[in-house]
């Protein structure tokens, strides 16, 4: 199943306003113009990566920004994740699918807060 990012009209009009959205606690995400029903989903995945990275360390903020291109006559979506945390943790994953890139983000600052532990 592959989920178009709004705001991106193939036939390049303008894309939409996006803004930063605070979820409970102390998490962020900036760039998502999604319909409601995938922007349920986003959330779900985003609290449980929150969830397991806060049993392992302590942290300020979690701030999960994604920016969709269309290459190839499909959209590519690109994930970046700041933890801050004391120095600062960050990943990143690229992928046509929008929640399979939101998943290898999470993992990958998840896998950094297990060996800060």
């Amino acid at each position: 199943m592959e989920v178009k990012a709004k705001g991106k009209d193939p036939n390049g009009s303008a894309e939409k306003v996006k803004s930063e959205e605070r979820l409970g606690g102390n998490i962020t995400l900036s760039g998502f113009s999604l319909e409601p029903i995938e922007m349920i989903v986003v959330r779900k995945i985003a609290g449980t990566y929150a969830k397991k990275i806060s049993e392992k360390i302590s942290y300020e903020e979690l701030k999960i920004t994604l920016k969709s291109a269309e290459k190839n006559k499909m959209f590519l979506h690109t994930i970046h994740v700041q933890v801050k945390a004391g120095r600062g943790i960050e990943a990143s994953a690229e992928h046509k699918n929008l929640y399979t890139a939101l998943s290898e983000a999470l993992d990958k600052v998840y896998a950094q807060t297990e060996h800060k532990h």
